[in-house]
């Protein structure tokens, strides 16, 4: 079966001398701008993942600096409140050791005080003891030279001023001898 009509092949171009679709997918030059286009797709996705990447780095680098100043800070607010609570415990410890130091400045006035009042009773005392030694003198003065009546006069003024009691137990000149108050006594025994 030779025949003179020979059909297409399949594979092979029509004689109209136009590629076929499926022959133009399978051309050499649309193979290679198939793989140029497919080229530049992959660098283009590896350049938005570059670019990502970079990105994702630079808000991370951002990030960490925020970070690190933010712990300065708060390192700084630790030490300026370690600072402030060291100041306030000095501070406190200084009222303290000052109330003390007060009260006992207080204790001591209050001593001081009770010193005074007692030196002025003392005082007060040997005043009233040196005005009666004076009337004394003055009694048996009177009564040493024989002024017998102005001795009493001076006596009977002497017990109403009431500084009898304040004539000294003690004799200072003879601490063997009969006191102020005992020679008074003996006087006035005489005189009335």
């Amino acid at each position: 079966m030779a025949s003179s009509e020979r059909t297409p092949h399949p594979q092979q171009p029509a004689p109209s001398g136009e590629p076929s679709s499926k022959d133009r997918k399978n051309s050499p030059g649309h193979i290679k701008r198939q793989q140029r286009h497919s080229r530049r797709s992959v660098l283009q996705y590896l350049a938005i993942l570059f670019a990502a990447a970079f990105l994702l780095l630079l808000l991370t680098y951002v990030m960490q600096q925020r970070i690190e100043r933010a712990q300065d800070q708060i390192d700084d607010l630790q030490a300026s409140s370690d600072s402030a609570l060291q100041t306030l415990e000095n501070i406190i410890a200084e009222r303290d050791k000052l109330k003390e130091e007060n009260q006992t400045l207080n204790e001591e006035l209050e001593q001081a005080w009770q010193d005074v009042q007692e030196s002025q009773s003392q005082i007060d005392s040997q005043e009233r003891a040196l005005q009666a030694m004076d009337w004394f003198w003055r009694i048996q003065r009177q009564f040493s030279r024989g002024y017998t009546s102005a001795a009493r006069e001076l006596a009977e003024a002497f017990e109403a001023s009431g500084l009898v009691d304040d004539l000294p137990d003690v004799s200072v000149a003879e601490p063997d001898g009969p006191s102020p108050a005992q020679q008074y006594q003996e006087l006035y025994d005489l005189l009335f």
